[in-house]
């Protein structure tokens, strides 16, 4: 992979503004529960991108990580960004920036909260800042993740724990008949569905959730798939939509699809407009 300095402009600011106002959405309308579990869902997706094809030479020093740590503990709002850019302007590769200091930082964090030397608040501010700070580079690390993925329009999801089949049957037979050749996951829990995705790049991925209580699974999921798809659009669509007119904020989708009227239109535009 060229190891030319990268350029300031390939930082996706518009995502790393809405990922930072997610973040402070989140710590203010879910409970602390949910937002622990979010916070272990990014440590646990971001430390399982172990090193596989990046040089031992390019990836960084238990030093780089201590410091990479200590600026996402520390008050700066900005220290980690300005690390992880400074390391990439220098010319570290983008695999060893996301495969060995993301990660390696992700793992370290993990560590230091099973082991009581970081308060939850610690880490919940230090994960916030690693994830936005790969919504920022999204477009810079995307091909590295979906490198040999065989691209496919759409999937659409049942979020886990909902019962309710017909309305994700319906839409799927709708778009198939369309022409649209889509995937649809139902009855699974949260890991096996996010393994699911990992499967295909998917242009689209539509989360159907009804009840109020499955906004917290909601997040969780989103945050999980932004991990492993940097530039899905994620589409919620659903009963819950009714209840949380501020969703897409707080759970950090793009789009939601509020009727089947609308949902062939809205998807298209999606993805042949990003």
């Amino acid at each position: 992979m060229d190891k030319a300095p990268m350029n300031e402009d390939v930082f996706d600011r518009t995502e790393y503004r809405k990922t930072n106002r997610q973040l402070r959405l989140v710590k203010r309308e879910l409970s602390q529960d949910a937002v622990a579990a979010l916070a272990r869902e990014a440590v646990r997706r971001l430390a399982f991108k172990m090193p596989r094809a990046v040089k031992k030479e390019d990836l960084p020093s238990p030093a780089d990580i201590d410091e990479l740590c200590a600026a996402l503990l520390s008050k700066s709002d900005d220290a980690a960004d300005n690390f992880i850019l400074a390391a990439r302007r220098d010319g570290v590769e983008v695999d060893a920036i996301y495969l060995g200091y993301v990660a390696g930082a992700a793992r370290r964090l993990g560590e230091m909260w099973d082991d009581d030397a970081i308060s939850f608040i610690d880490v919940t501010l230090a994960c916030g800042k690693l994830y936005r700070v790969i919504r920022g580079l999204r477009h810079v690390i995307a091909p590295s993740i979906l490198a040999e993925r065989d691209e496919w329009p759409a999937m659409f999801a049942l979020v886990p724990g909902e019962t309710h089949t017909l309305g994700i049957e319906i839409a799927t037979e709708i778009f198939r008949r369309e022409g649209w050749d889509v995937d649809m996951m139902v009855g699974l829990d949260h890991d096996m569905l996010v393994d699911q995705s990992d499967r295909r790049n998917y242009r689209a991925i539509v989360l159907v959730a009804n009840s109020d209580d499955r906004l917290e699974a909601l997040a969780r999921l989103v945050l999980a798939i932004r991990i492993s798809h940097p530039l899905a659009n994620l589409v919620v669509a659903g009963n819950i939509l009714d209840h949380h007119p501020d969703i897409l904020g707080l759970v950090g989708a793009d789009a939601t699809i509020k009727d089947i009227k609308t949902a062939v239109s809205t998807l298209r535009h999606l993805i042949e407009d990003p």
